[in-house]
């Protein structure tokens, strides 16, 4: 073999081009393929040389030719995967990776691109057991225990995820993003001087990572420093400034300080998040246009919670003249079509998981057809730019007058005493919502006075197990309605809050229901507090009543001084 043969030129070639020469490796790949057109390796190599040029669609078509010569090549494939990830064509991605891995299914690197290709396209369930069977084959790779623990922080599984970390950084203890990471963990249980040290051992191993700077600013806001959290927050905004997390974290932060105009400003960063919802077949976005005459389509948010507050401000929109269609999840239907009776509301299609929800809009009417679209949660940043701007808010739902009698004759059957709508807890709970949560033994004054008549309006599941062990423990007087729906039936949900003299709840989707009938809430949380947007009650929102508390706090002086409140009635 000469150097000029078409193998010896593919040598000096592949030389070049991992010495960085692309222009020189081109040239020599070009040789090789006037010699032998059909030459597979040429091809695939060329390629690659071209996606990394930036001409990815040339490059994918040399490769796509190679994989026809040589079928069975699974590098081939897992190259086509990647100019296909960078073309953003990511389905086509995902099964070019699957069809590399069928050739080769230890191919490492192939299965770890897939997990976190995955995994960034919000795919959470699908990437976890990949990288389950990638820690398996390299139990010791320190990218490899990294990558598992982020698949365990994403399904709430942190004591895994801890184990993870800990051997990761036994291995390689200048790993910047486990560091990170174990800091962020540190969070959920409430070690916040252990989480400060690890963002701070971060900070000094790498001064312009932005990661341990907003780590630093959750530390200070879990503390109740919001000075200081802002002061972090936008450290890490310089660093990383397209980075939603970060911004829309900023915003809440900003939010919490009183800085409305601002803080929606950057909540809007939201809809960059891998995990927000995917808009199928939008009209244009509503930048703030007049829309006197004009046709607006209001879309649903991921949570019914979110939903139902954002909903407050569907009468700005008819005030200013629009013609409104609102999207819902289809618990909410019966609900909105009562409450707007003005308004088109339609239920949402929804695709995907909760990691990456997708709606289709080939509903939408056309006569007239809709002229702008807008997200629920993205009303504020057009209406509300200050606190003046919630003055004019009112009650904005209703239940169903014939749900309200069926619920007011339940509660008649109850002894004397005010009734009071209870939930101690979200629906779903893992290490980090359960900071917000409650258990049934910390509301025992409440639960054990004969002259209250709790009612249940726990949602979820689990919580019939948790009711019979605290009557069985200390006694608790807890009703449960028979027949009554707490967690998918809405006509339940919104007729029984009005029926009851008030609610007690966490941050969930029953402070937003009690809101918005203008019913007394007696919210518990932590603080601070985003939603009252620095003032002492939540602004639109005045029947609403906030007890707060630190995260390092117990739940105990905010339980007494609600079951104070409720005795007072």
């Amino acid at each position: 073999m000469t150097d000029d043969s078409p193998q010896g030129l593919l040598h000096q070639a592949l030389q070049k081009h991992q010495a960085g020469d692309l222009t020189g490796a081109a040239a020599l790949y070009q040789q090789v393929l006037k010699a032998v057109p059909r030459h597979p390796d040429a091809l695939h190599l060329l390629g690659c040389l071209l996606h990394q040029a930036g001409k990815s669609t040339e490059g994918l078509h040399l490769v796509g030719a190679a994989i026809a010569f040589a079928p069975r090549q699974a590098s081939f494939r897992a190259s086509k995967a990647r100019i296909l990830q960078r073309l953003e064509r990511h389905a086509e991605a995902d099964t070019a990776f699957r069809s590399a891995l069928l050739l080769d299914p230890s191919d490492a690197d192939a299965l770890r691109e897939l997990a976190e290709a995955r995994r960034a396209s919000g795919q959470v369930v699908a990437a976890a057991p990949l990288f389950r069977y990638l820690l398996s084959l390299s139990p010791a790779d320190p990218a490899v225990l990294f990558a598992e623990a982020k698949s365990r922080i994403d399904l709430g599984q942190h004591d895994v995820a801890r184990h993870l970390l800990r051997k990761c950084l036994l291995v390689a203890p200048s790993l910047i993003e486990a560091t990170n990471s174990y800091g962020f963990l540190g969070i959920t249980t409430l070690t916040f001087t252990d989480a400060r040290r690890w963002f701070q051992r971060t900070i000094a191993a790498q001064p312009r990572y932005a990661a341990p700077y907003s780590g630093l600013a959750e530390v200070c806001y879990f503390e109740g420093d919001v000075e200081s959290s802002l002061g972090f927050s936008e450290q890490a905004l310089a660093l990383t400034p397209d980075d939603p997390q970060i911004r829309v974290r900023h915003g809440m932060r900003q939010l919490t300080a009183g800085q409305i105009k601002e803080g929606w400003q950057n909540f809007e960063w939201r809809l960059k998040r891998p995990d927000a919802v995917q808009r199928i077949g939008l009209p244009r976005r509503w930048q703030g246009e007049p829309l006197a005459g004009k046709r607006i389509l209001v879309c649903a948010e991921e949570g019914v919670g979110d939903e139902i507050l954002y909903a407050s401000l569907i009468p700005d929109l008819l005030t200013a003249g629009a013609s409104v269609v609102i999207e819902c999840a289809p618990r909410l239907v019966g609900v909105f079509q009562r409450s707007f009776p003005d308004c088109l509301v339609h239920a949402y299609r929804r695709s995907g998981d909760r990691f990456r929800p997708a709606h289709d809009y080939s509903w939408l009417p056309q006569d007239p057809p809709v002229d702008y679209a807008i997200d629920g949660g993205s009303l504020p940043a057009r209406l509300r730019p200050d606190r003046a701007s919630y003055d004019h808010q009112r009650p904005y739902l209703t239940a169903s007058p014939e749900r309200i009698a069926r619920m007011k004759s339940k509660l008649a059957a109850l002894p004397p005493g005010p009734r009071i709508g209870f939930a101690w807890r979200s629906r779903v709970g893992d290490p980090f919502r359960n900071l917000f949560n409650t258990r049934l033994n910390e509301w025992r004054d409440l639960l054990t006075d004969p002259n209250l008549q709790i009612v249940s309006m726990q949602y979820g599941t689990g919580w019939k197990q948790e009711i019979a062990e605290a009557r069985q423990t200390f006694g608790a007087r807890l009703h449960v309605l028979d027949g009554v729906d707490m967690t998918d039936d809405f006509e339940d949900i919104f007729a029984l809050a009005v029926s009851v003299d008030c609610l007690i709840c966490p941050s969930s989707t029953l402070v937003w229901v009690g809101a918005s009938l203008d019913k007394p809430v007696y919210q518990f949380s932590l603080r601070p507090y985003f939603p009252k947007l620095g003032a002492e009650v939540c602004p639109g929102f005045p029947t609403l009543k906030c007890f707060l508390k630190l995260a390092t706090e117990q739940w105990s002086h905010v339980t007494d001084s609600i079951t104070a409140s409720i005795r007072a009635l």
